[in-house]
């Protein structure tokens, strides 16, 4: 392994075997002498699918002689050469739009090498843990070899290893040809199991993630289990269905662990952050070869686009995430806006000059695609009006008879009034809040968020839950325009 980071190439004319040729003003990151006929292997992967790198890099190896750099004999993310006696510079270039403030290109740190004799065409299977450390000894990772995730007959490779302090993480590797020798096929903060059933070939997996309680203020952590199968498309495993919460540290009750585990499956089901596009986005701005099937020809067009892939092309623009927020559901329609920070290579650290806004649509039973680039976003967040909380006030006091015919036939509202006015009259309303909604300009909506204290026999034993109410703005007032127990996927915090 060698510790020296690959040359940044800032634009995408800089990356590619004939640029590492030419370019001798960059020094090598290695002259390599051979007294003897050797070969040379050496890496920048494991690599993910090419369907999921959005940092690329490149290798080359070059003679060198003293009127200068002679021929390349190899060029690619992973190569192996034959050397004769002589010397040589090994070159390598990284490219990522994506910003860092430590200029480093995430997910690539080097590259990993081996001189053998002739004959060996043998893969280092150390490779496998090539990024992955113990956390000095307090967390040992382990590395099964005794799985056959493609029925290849090849034996492939799992790691379990500490991902972050409280999250495991498990990376699956399936054996490629030599040299690239291994392909990621999944790395993920999660317990990888096989299953007895495949897709497209290849092992089926239960996914145990570690996450906290994803009801707002319930804290502790549950494990979340999810499907995982195959997607050829992307040639790695993704996320597919969920299947249910278990409580990380079950309690005292019962009962109340359940009731933990219902609320974590009732949010899961009724929302999808999985679903967040986020790895379509970064390839769209990143790797310009696959921008034809990321967008909408129909829709995406304009000078705010064109200028934004100019920018990150061309111009050594790099970006960074934002604010990601769903916009408010249309009917079979979901939306995003990614806010991006524009990094300008005059600009100082942690500082950004220029922002855009990219529009990601996703019509019902169809893939998502990139389909506007803005100046600003089309779902802000309102600012709340200063009557809100007076309204809901009153809204919760009506008498139900009232309640139940301003709510226009919804079920989900009549049942918050009814919770909400109960817990009212019990004392039992702990906390209330407001905050805003990803709207249109002209249809502001916002999030009125109660804290409902349990009952005595379970007050020692579970914290409150949250009821919601989303709050629209009509021709005549404030209305309560839905009612639920989850938070609405547009009215993040």
């Amino acid at each position: 392994m060698r510790p020296e980071p690959l040359t940044p190439a800032r634009t995408e004319a800089e990356l590619g075997c004939d640029v590492m040729a030419a370019g001798t003003a960059t020094p090598p990151l290695w002259i390599i002498d051979v007294p003897r006929p050797l070969r040379l292997w050496a890496s920048t992967g494991p690599s993910p699918s090419p369907e999921l790198t959005t940092t690329r890099a490149l290798l080359s190896v070059q003679t060198m002689s003293d009127a200068g750099p002679g021929d390349v004999l190899g060029c690619g993310p992973a190569l192996s050469v034959e050397l004769a006696p002589g010397r040589y510079a090994l070159r390598g270039r990284v490219r990522s739009a994506e910003y860092t403030e430590s200029g480093v290109p995430p997910g690539i740190e080097g590259f990993a090498y081996r001189m053998s004799e002739l004959a060996d065409r043998a893969c280092p299977m150390d490779l496998a843990t090539r990024g992955i450390h113990d956390w000095d000894g307090q967390f040992p990772f382990t590395v099964d070899t005794e799985l056959d995730l493609n029925a290849d007959g090849t034996r492939d490779l799992r790691v379990e290893y500490q991902m972050a302090f409280t999250n495991p993480g498990t990376r699956l590797l399936v054996n490629e040809a030599y040299p690239r020798c291994l392909r990621v096929v999944a790395d993920m903060p999660a317990l990888l199991r096989p299953l007895p059933t495949r897709t497209h070939g290849f092992s089926d997996l239960r996914l145990g993630f570690w996450r906290l309680h994803p009801v707002d203020g319930f804290g502790g952590r549950m494990v979340i289990e999810y499907d995982g199968k195959y997607d050829a498309s992307r040639s790695a495993y993704g996320v597919s269905r969920f299947v249910r919460c278990r409580d990380g540290y079950p309690g005292e009750s019962p009962a109340v662990d359940r009731e933990r585990e219902r609320l974590c499956e009732r949010w899961l089901r009724s929302t999808d952050d999985s679903a967040v596009p986020y790895e379509l986005v970064e390839r769209w701005l990143g790797v310009p070869a696959t921008r034809d099937r990321l967008e909408s020809p129909t829709e995406l067009a304009g000078t705010q686009a064109a200028a934004l892939l100019r920018a990150l092309d061309a111009e050594g623009v790099r970006f960074r995430f934002g604010d990601v927020r769903e916009c408010e559901p249309r009917a079979g329609q979901r939306a995003w806006v990614f806010g991006l920070e524009l990094h300008a290579a005059q600009d100082p650290p942690r500082a950004w000059s220029r922002e855009a806004f990219v529009v990601v649509r996703q019509p019902r039973g169809q893939s998502a695609r990139v389909s506007a680039v803005l100046d600003a976003s089309p779902c802000p967040v309102a600012d709340a009006p200063s009557d809100l909380e007076s309204f809901v006030d009153a809204w919760i006091e009506e008498p139900w008879s009232e309640a139940r015919s301003a709510a226009n036939g919804s079920p989900e509202v009549r049942a918050t009034h009814l919770r909400l006015n109960r817990a009212r009259a019990a004392a039992r309303i702990d906390l209330t809040e407001v905050s805003g909604c990803a709207a249109p300009p002209h249809a502001p909506a916002w999030l009125w968020t109660a804290r409902i204290a349990p009952p005595p026999p379970l007050a020692e034993l579970m914290t409150s839950a949250p009821t919601y109410l989303v709050i629209k703005r009509s021709a005549g007032g404030l209305v309560v325009d839905g009612g639920a127990e989850v938070r609405p996927p547009h009215c993040s915090p």
